[in-house]
């Protein structure tokens, strides 16, 4: 894939230390792409892990401009919301829609395991962090840290979180970085993790980092 963003939204704010990845646009715009072939409008979705928003809101903006559809409500759960909700409520302004309730979770995505969260969402988009703490040298700043290591929680507990959010019928696309010279599979881990009501697909990939299809199935 062209490292090149063919398909450009707004300029987003983001924390100056720290820049998002163009996998998240990348993201944004394969699973619009699919969305809008298949004539597809999920009616609540969750931006996971999102940082300051970039895949939901892209995934929005997209919509809103070459469907003239949009869900019902959009979350986005972030756990270092001390850093990323400021520039999370600048981006927001540049996709706001009455007919969209957009929400900025400030919780460790752990919570998804709750009742609360029980089949909430239609769809849910994540790029999560790729690294194990043991995976690698750690930053002096522990924000950078937590961006790019399992340290909050862990990948198991992702993939639940996933699985109990997700409704029946429900998908989920996550990119997910192999980590072979480590000696783990991320896709093995993830159906490991997932029961059997959940099937999982690597539909291809995104700037060398795989695209991970979960799909609940449906009562």
């Amino acid at each position: 894939m062209s490292s090149i963003n063919e398909h450009p939204t707004f300029e987003y704010s983001q924390p100056q230390d720290y820049h998002f990845s163009h996998d998240s646009v990348f993201l944004a715009r394969e699973v619009f792409e699919m969305y809008r072939d298949e004539g597809l409008t999920p009616a609540a979705c969750l931006d996971l892990c999102s940082g300051c928003g970039i895949i939901g809101l892209d995934f929005l903006f997209h919509n809103q401009k070459e469907r003239g559809v949009v869900p019902r409500s959009f979350d986005f759960l972030e756990v270092q919301a001390d850093i990323y909700q400021e520039h999370f409520d600048k981006n927001v302004a540049h996709v706001t829609d009455p007919k969209t309730v957009i929400k900025f979770i400030p919780e460790n995505y752990d919570v998804l395991q709750s009742a609360h969260y029980k089949n909430q969402y239609d769809l849910i988009l994540c790029n999560p962090p790729y690294f194990h703490k043991d995976q690698g040298t750690l930053s002096p700043s522990e924000f950078k840290n937590r961006c790019r290591f399992f340290l909050d929680s862990d990948f198991a507990n992702l993939m639940r979180g996933i699985e109990n959010s997700l409704r029946p019928g429900g998908r989920a696309y996550v990119l997910l970085r192999e980590q072979r010279q480590h000696g783990w599979s991320a896709f093995h881990l993830a159906g490991q993790h997932l029961s059997a009501a959940m099937s999982l697909e690597i539909l291809g990939d995104i700037r060398g980092t795989s695209l991970l299809e979960i799909r609940k199935a449906s009562i």
